[in-house]
């Protein structure tokens, strides 16, 4: 969990940056919006290999070596004054990032033991809290120090990456570990980890979308300042961390293909209220009550899909990681140019079938349980002494 967080703080802070750069470095908007997509491109790409990689050769040093990228770039972002070296900075802060995750929700996976959904709860906890307090870092460092307070980013890089080597030898005892329940019992289903990765992307668009409109239509269409509607943002963010930390123990007593069901339910529900909604106090509900429904699956999600590829679990964690919020940062600008043409309340409608789309996909997930069981039965009985 700390590494997570010490991991995304820099992706979080990354985004608060932009402002400084347009206003301390001079850059348009599509000069500093260019360095986000870098590095989100760049981490999304690369992020399967490093899971890829650690399936094959379990080198959990390679987190450490993340962070401490994530932090030097982010850190070269305020300190550079050529273009090209800063959008350089911003791409190594992002592979970075993408050398954490794989094995950071590998080794989630195989520290949580039985209780999955709870283990990749705590981790991602630990990723939203460190987005959430890597803008409140970037505003205080930059408003203090101009654009090079961003080397106060190699600090907590540097301290989480000693302690994660120190702990080497124990990350590397986890990793040879065998899993009782599926290792060996099972063989990998990538068909069925194919329908869980639809569902999370499902999840990805509706997620960064939100992100999105919500302070947009604040604006627009209930007329509220952009200090408020910003404001609103962080308490999404704050409320989301609740369903994040609430999901492997709802997973644990409903199921985890019943907890997508229902939360990506809830979200169609509530994204239709609220793109009619004329109420603010109605808002502001809506606003946290998807908060919660939004992140509620998403640790569960991603344990579910790790099970179904129980000898690749590097590899689903930069999938699950990666890809899919590729996904949703692509779909992000498409669902802008929508709103731009027709307007908020018709995306918000569109956001409503993606989540339909989500319901579908975790409708087809199969048992993973039943799967096991059955795997179980046709193994030949053993003999007795």
């Amino acid at each position: 969990m700390a590494g997570h967080l010490c991991c995304d703080i820099n992706q979080g802070a990354l985004v608060a940056t932009l402002p400084f750069l347009v206003l301390l470095g001079g850059f348009s908007y599509t000069a500093a919006t260019a360095l986000l997509f870098a590095s989100n491109i760049a981490s999304a790409i690369i992020q399967p290999l490093f899971g890829w990689l650690g399936d094959r050769f379990q080198k959990p040093w390679i987190m450490a070596l993340g962070i401490t990228l994530a932090g030097l770039g982010m850190a070269g972002v305020g300190i550079f004054s050529t273009y090209w070296l800063i959008l350089a900075s911003a791409m190594v802060s992002g592979i970075g990032i993408a050398m954490f995750h794989p094995e950071g929700g590998r080794l989630a996976n195989l520290v949580a033991g039985e209780k999955k959904s709870s283990g990749m709860s705590i981790f991602a906890v630990g990723g939203k809290l460190g987005f959430s307090a890597g803008p409140l870092i970037a505003a205080a460092a930059l408003s203090s120090w101009g654009l090079i307070g961003t080397v106060i980013f190699i600090v907590p890089s540097l301290i989480c990456s000693l302690v994660l080597l120190v702990k080497n030898s124990t990350f590397l005892s986890y990793g040879s570990k065998k899993s009782a329940v599926f290792e060996g019992e099972i063989e990998d289903n990538w068909k069925a980890f194919s329908i869980v990765m639809c569902a999370l992307s499902a999840r990805s668009i509706f997620f960064y979308a939100l992100t999105a409109f919500i302070p947009l239509f604040l604006v627009s269409v209930l007329g509220q300042s952009e200090s408020f509607s910003s404001s609103m943002i962080a308490l999404y963010a704050i409320v989301g961390a609740l369903g994040t930390i609430a999901s492997g123990w709802a997973s644990q007593r409903i199921g985890t293909k019943k907890l997508i069901i229902i939360a990506y339910t809830l979200v169609a529900i509530l994204v239709a209220f609220f793109a009619f909604n004329q109420s603010l106090i109605f808002a502001v509900i809506l606003i946290m009550l998807l908060a919660i429904v939004v992140d509620l699956p998403y640790p569960s999600a991603v344990a579910l899909g790790q099970g179904f590829v129980p000898n690749h679990l590097g590899m689903a964690s930069g999938l699950s990681f990666g890809v899919v919020v590729c996904i949703g940062g692509i779909a992000s600008p498409i669902l802008g140019s929508v709103g731009d043409a027709i307007g908020l309340q018709p995306v918000m409608l569109i956001l409503v079938g993606v989540a339909v789309v989500g319901i579908l996909a975790a409708l087809a997930i199969p048992n993973p349980l039943k799967k096991l069981s059955e795997k179980r039965n046709k193994k030949p009985a053993t003999k007795p002494f």
